[in-house]
């Protein structure tokens, strides 16, 4: 059964991530789906806006711990640096991209985030990277974090940690739209259904302006970052949280 729901009405495709079980971590057989997915959706002519959502309590609570933990430090970054260039293909879609945050947006779910053109979030969303305090860096999607909300602001986010709610988001630059989680589904439908409504070619071709103008090389930083995540992730202390993790799953 695909862990990838997609469903396409009225010139909008919705994507789900269906891991609920796991707050909609990012595994290799997720991320093989949402691959699938995006490649329905590039040949999907009527489709004017792409649409990425979680089921359950949380949009991603980023990558799988469970899987990384039986792989080498260099078999986790090889891992890592492919779900960077997965999520990649978003920006090279002909639609508008809109990532809808609700629930836990944690690590890799942030960094998925990155990758769109667009970020709503519930109010209520519990949103955070605590790749640094487990002992490591984000392996992907630095760059584009760094692009979106500045420097300074990469910093607090990456360095200092902590969670934190969509307003908050929206403060940092992170969130393009807030609404209160009992409005967020109808606000954020109606919003999405505006930008859809707007005529495909001068959104795409305003799409592919913006992102020639990029001046950072994102595929130059991505290997950039999962070379230095490798190297974290061997330590004592990252392989100390990732057996703590483990130990509390068995637990449960």
């Amino acid at each position: 059964m695909s862990l990838i729901d997609l469903e396409i009405s009225n010139r909008v495709a919705t994507l789900t991530l269906r891991r609920p079980e796991a707050l909609n971590a990012i595994n290799q057989a997720l991320l093989r789906d949402f691959e699938d997915a995006l490649c329905q959706v590039q040949e999907a002519s009527e489709v004017v806006v792409l649409v990425t959502q979680g089921s359950g309590q949380a949009y991603s609570a980023g990558s799988d711990l469970k899987e990384l933990a039986g792989c080498s430090p260099q078999e986790a970054a090889e891992f890592e640096y492919t779900h960077g260039q997965v999520f990649a293909q978003l920006e090279e879609l002909p639609q508008i991209t809109v990532a809808a945050w609700r629930g836990y947006v944690l690590g890799g779910g942030l960094f998925l985030g990155v990758y769109h053109d667009f970020r709503v979030a519930a109010q209520g969303a519990n949103i955070g990277l605590p790749e640094v305090a487990h002992g490591w860096t984000p392996p992907w999607g630095v760059s584009r974090l760094v692009e979106l909300v500045g420097v300074q602001a990469a910093r607090k986010l990456m360095l200092c940690g902590g969670q934190f709610d969509g307003v908050s988001a929206q403060q940092f630059g992170l969130v393009d739209e807030v609404w209160s989680d009992k409005d967020f589904d109808a606000q954020s439908a109606d919003w999405i259904n505006e930008l859809a409504s707007r005529p495909k070619a001068a959104l795409t071709e305003t799409k592919t302006l913006l992102r020639e103008m990029r001046v950072l090389d994102h595929e130059h930083w991505e290997r950039r970052t999962v070379a230095a995540f490798e190297r974290c992730y061997k330590t004592e202390e990252a392989q100390s949280a990732v057996n703590q993790f483990m130990q509390r799953r068995r637990s449960d």
